[in-house]
């Protein structure tokens, strides 16, 4: 007669996570996710902690962009706040994806006028389509355009000079 041999297994299921919140996916327990019935295999996608830190960093990052809408500045400096918050906060099990600026100076003149020209690019990217689309023609939006492009090290050359820049040799041929 044989006798089989039972060892206690941990059965491990993948963590979703979040790359917005900078919560790594990775293999846990089944016995660590939270029950959600309405899924067909009765449990969530992510272990309990980490649905715990992307509850709050959601929460968060509603409460940021609310405050932002009621002051009429920029959405993505806001998020990218509550984001670095909640990194700062969170576990040691995940690595931020994005990192709070580190210098303490005082903000120059351009940083102000980038801000400035976010919030107008922002302001008009919430309008309905067409108005937005009529309202990118416009030369103040154009300018913070161009601002914004400096700003990242993405300016580039107006389309006069991109019309003749071939020009020369095309007339010397």
């Amino acid at each position: 007669m044989t006798t089989k041999k039972t060892t206690k297994t941990t059965e491990l299921r993948r963590c979703a996570g979040s790359k917005t919140f900078g919560i790594e996916p990775h293999e846990a327990p089944v016995s660590e996710f939270p029950v959600q019935p309405s899924r067909k295999d009765g449990l969530g996608v992510m272990c309990k902690p980490h649905w715990t830190e992307y509850t709050r960093a959601l929460r968060e990052a509603a409460k940021a962009r609310k405050a932002t809408e009621t002051e009429g500045g920029a959405l993505t400096g806001a998020v990218d706040a509550a984001i670095a918050r909640v990194a700062a906060e969170g576990s040691a099990t995940r690595k931020p994806t994005r990192k709070a600026a580190t210098t303490n100076r005082a903000p120059t003149t351009r940083d102000i006028e980038v801000q400035q020209a976010e919030a107008l690019i922002a302001e008009v990217d919430a309008l309905p389509g067409p108005e937005a689309a009529k309202r990118n023609g416009d030369p103040d939006v154009q300018a913070a355009l161009e601002t914004v492009a400096a700003a990242n090290g993405s300016a580039r050359e107006t389309p006069v000079e991109a019309v003749d820049a071939g020009t020369e040799e095309a007339d010397a041929a």
